[in-house]
């Protein structure tokens, strides 16, 4: 073997390790944002549906005190300059509806509740209710940078009599 072949060796070795290096990290942080999307999904359906089900749907529902561990989700609140804005003609909970949601792996999350109600024009029909909750994490979660947010949105209705 001449010492050109061992060079052009070593160069495709290199070559094929670096690819591999770079393969793995992204497919690392793809699974880091994924991860991050799908509690933030858990989260705002765990909020809906708690507020569908427990709070019937109510403007008065808040989700507090709640430290589940059998979610693995601790709640508490949040002021509006954390957490996401809400749609312009939507009305937040009576109590806030501004919370900071810390899951089990510690990674930090920011909520919104709010609804929008639709009377209806007959006393015999039904309300519509529409239960907003949009949960937001930072896009760095190392910086917990509140400025730089994905967010995860979750809207449902309700119909009340």
């Amino acid at each position: 073997m001449s010492i050109i072949e061992i060079m052009v060796f070593i160069t495709v070795l290199i070559i094929s390790v670096i690819g591999t290096s770079g393969y793995r990290y992204f497919a690392a942080m793809d699974i880091s944002r994924s991860d991050a999307e799908m509690t933030a999904g858990r989260i705002a359906s765990q909020l809906c549906e708690s507020w569908k089900g427990i709070g019937g749907g109510s403007s008065s529902y808040s989700p507090l005190p709640a430290s589940d561990p059998s979610i693995g989700l601790s709640i508490t609140a949040s002021t509006s300059t954390l957490a996401p804005a809400k749609p312009s003609t939507f009305t937040l909970l009576q109590n806030g509806g501004y919370y900071k949601i810390v899951s089990d792996n510690n990674s930090t999350y920011y909520a919104t509740m709010s609804y929008y109600t639709v009377n209806g024009t007959k006393p015999t029909d039904p309300n519509l209710e529409t239960l907003n909750v949009i949960v937001s994490w930072p896009l760095n979660p190392s910086s917990n940078d509140a400025t730089a947010n994905n967010s995860f949105c979750l809207t449902d209705l309700l119909v009340t009599h």
